[in-house]
């Protein structure tokens, strides 16, 4: 049940289960092995933080809508879709898929709807030019498809 969470693809929200898995299962083990020898302060610090990672993703997990849930207008990128885009001038075409911000990291070319591209593409449409503020100054592209996830 949605308590407010994430909305999660079942791609997405199988990422985060085998990240939490890994954490659980591996990461924190063996942090706690390093530590319980150690009593080194930058294992403690591994190990509290690791704790908190994997806290969160359980969070998201429990608190997650499935995104195939949601209504969807394919005529306008929305969380979960692949847009597939070229920028201003150049030939080579770039295909991306908007999701949450905690998906985000799992994936390079899993964009962000938080952060400035991908803010950028949602509720665009094909063959709309999107306009983006990088640090290297404005750029500009063209949304040339998109796809449900």
């Amino acid at each position: 049940m949605n308590k407010g969470g994430p909305k999660l693809s079942a791609q997405a929200r199988r990422s985060l289960e085998e990240r939490l898995a890994e954490l659980e299962d591996e990461r924190i083990p063996r942090l706690e092995r390093e530590f319980a020898a150690t009593h080194d302060s930058l294992a403690e610090t591994a190990l509290r933080n690791t704790r908190k990672e994997a806290g969160r993703v359980r969070e998201a997990l429990a608190n997650a809508t499935p995104l195939e849930d949601e209504p969807h207008d394919p005529t306008i990128v929305e969380l979960g879709d692949s847009v597939t885009i070229r920028r201003e001038g150049s030939a080579t075409k770039e295909r991306f898929t908007l999701v949450g911000e905690l998906e985000a990291r799992m994936d390079e070319t899993w964009i962000s709807d938080r952060a400035p591209f991908g803010a950028g593409l949602l509720g665009s449409s094909v063959g709309q030019l999107i306009v983006v503020q990088a640090p290297g100054g404005e750029q500009r592209f063209e949304v040339l498809s998109i796809e449900r996830g």
